[in-house]
Parts: C-alpha cells; structure tokens; sequence
C-alpha cells in the first residue's frame, strides 16, 4: 500500500548513501509494518482509560502494537531465523487544528513515558529509566521467538490476513509486542523536561470526515484511509550501534552528531496511513502501518547480528 508521504524516498536515501560511500560505509535500515491503535484517555491519578467511543481529544494517548515482519539492511532481508520484530508506541495528542477531513494532529511523548504504557500489558518489560528513554521515547521495539515458545505467540496483526488479530486484549498485545531482547528505542530529545531538538516531530492529518470519531473510525472499513502520519525522530536506543543523523526532506546523511535545533536533521524517519477498524473486537479501534528507515555506520551492523546471535540467548524470564 502506498503511504500517506515519504519524508525521503528509499531511493533517494539509496543515492545519498551512495555518494557518501566514498567518506564512510553506511548502510540503510528499512523497516514495514502492520500495527493496531487503541486510544486511552489520562486519568486524574496518573492512570490511563481505554476510549473506544467519543470524539478524539487533546491529551489523548494512542497505543499501537506493531508487526515489523519486513527489516532490510541496504534490502537485504534481517530478521534474524526463528524470530520475530514487533514493537509498541505511545503518543500524545498536544494540539487539534481544524475539524473534519483535512484536520492536523500534533503529537509528543506520552507525558507518563513509554514504560507506563508498557506495564500495562503485565510484562516485565521497560525501554529505561532515565529522562531519555523513559520520558522521550515513543517507540520500542523488540526481537523475539516465532512461532514462540510457551506463552510467547508469533503476533499476527495483518489487516487483509486476519483483521480480528490473535490478541485477546490491548493487554494482551502489547504483552506479547514488548518480549524478548530490546532492539531499538525512538522519541524525542529531552533532558530534564526539555525538548533540545524541535526538529523532532510526529504529526498526522485526518483524510476520512468521520476520522475524529472513535466510534466511527472502529466501523469504518480497514481498508478505508482515515488518516496520514510522518515523524522525524530521535534515536534512543539501537542494538546495532550509533545512528547517522539526516536531513528529513532528503534523507541525505547531514553530519550533526547531537540534537541540534533548526538544523533540519534528525535520526529515524518515517510515514504511515492509519485505516479503519472494521474486525476488531479487542479494544483496538484502527488498524495502521508505516515505513520508516534510518542510516547506521556499517560497524553497526556487525554488532546487530552478535546481539541476535547473544541477546536471544539472554532474554529475559517471563512468568507463564
């Protein structure tokens, strides 16, 4: 399916890595996906709400669990055998501009960080506890089994395949979407309750008229566009080493080394649709995807496959 807007094409990104070759071997990590939304709404203690009806609000938290069943290193397919690639994401509805079809969503980490969406499904799993990665961050991903092994299931939440998905629960999805060996972690730069990069950015704009209704958008046709997404952000996290920097409108490497303000670089790049919800009955109410790429120095990649060949190994326990 083609997405909402590329930031950078694959080709372009492709070509710039090329000409920049010649300075430093870099290679280009790609990544395809099929997730699942639920929105919860804040509580006054702190806590999160599951919303499946009203309209969407400031403040709202959209939850997705995420398939990554496609990851290419310079296309070559990287998913080590006998495992799987899925992740959970958080953020936070902070401005709403205009109503109906053409409407603008500008969003930022959960303000109760990523780790709290995670204790949600029960597991032990976390993505840190410092300011960077459990205040910044909105994306973790994980390596873990498939088919799985006792109670770890190899997830399926293909909208054409299977648009009921094999989670009981949102629970129970983002339980399953954060087990095994942590492999990459993406937000925003923050320190101290300071964003140092306003470059970073996730935002969405609504396509489909009833897209700001909870309820419509879950009856709506999974294969029905309600909304388009991009995000630029910043790498917390990864198991295969340092991240490049690049320029958002080209994906041309652009040399920052740190987050910097108005430079126009950023380090994880994406763009995605979210689409009905037409077959769920588990507290997701839509179903999306994306694809997203980031530029890793080929040493990076040698130490990505001694994490898969240790890490799997070094998983953490898990009470059945």
């Amino acid at each position: 399916m083609a997405k909402f807007r590329k930031l950078a094409s694959i080709a372009a990104v492709s070509a710039a890595l090329s000409m920049a070759a010649g300075a430093s071997q870099a290679a280009l990590w790609s990544f395809e996906d099929d997730d699942v939304e639920a929105i919860f709404s804040p509580t006054d203690g702190g806590g999160l709400t599951l919303k499946t009806t009203g309209s969407l609000a400031v403040n709202d938290v959209f939850v997705s669990a995420l398939e990554i069943p496609v990851f290419t290193i310079n296309g070559v397919p990287s998913i080590p055998a006998g495992m799987e690639l899925t992740g959970v994401a958080a953020i936070q509805v902070v401005n709403i501009i205009g109503a109906g079809a053409g409407a603008q969503y500008i969003f930022a980490p959960y303000v109760g960080g990523l780790n709290a969406v995670l204790a949600l499904g029960g597991g032990a799993a976390t993505v840190g506890t410092d300011g960077d990665a459990g205040g910044g961050a909105v994306l973790g991903m994980w390596l873990n089994g498939a088919p799985g092994a006792g109670t770890d299931r190899n997830l399926d939440l293909n909208r054409s395949t299977n648009p009921a998905t094999n989670c009981a629960s949102v629970a129970d999805c983002i339980d399953q979407a954060s087990r095994g060996s942590l492999f990459q972690v993406d937000g925003f730069s923050i320190l101290d309750g300071v964003r140092l990069d306003t470059d970073e950015f996730w935002n969405a704009t609504q396509i489909l008229g009833g897209g700001g209704d909870i309820g419509t958008v879950a009856g709506t046709d999974n294969g029905t566009l309600v909304a388009g997404f991009n995000f630029g952000l910043a790498n917390l996290f990864n198991a295969g080493g340092d991240v490049s920097y690049r320029f958002i409108g080209t994906g041309a490497p652009c040399g920052a080394t740190g987050p910097v303000s108005g430079d126009g670089c950023v380090q994880f790049t994406g763009s995605g649709t979210v689409l009905g919800g037409a077959g769920l009955s588990n507290g997701f109410i839509a179903h999306s995807d994306f694809d997203a790429s980031k530029i890793v120095p080929e040493p990076g990649v040698l130490a990505l496959l001694g994490a898969a060949l240790l890490g799997f190994g070094a998983r953490r326990k898990r009470s059945a």
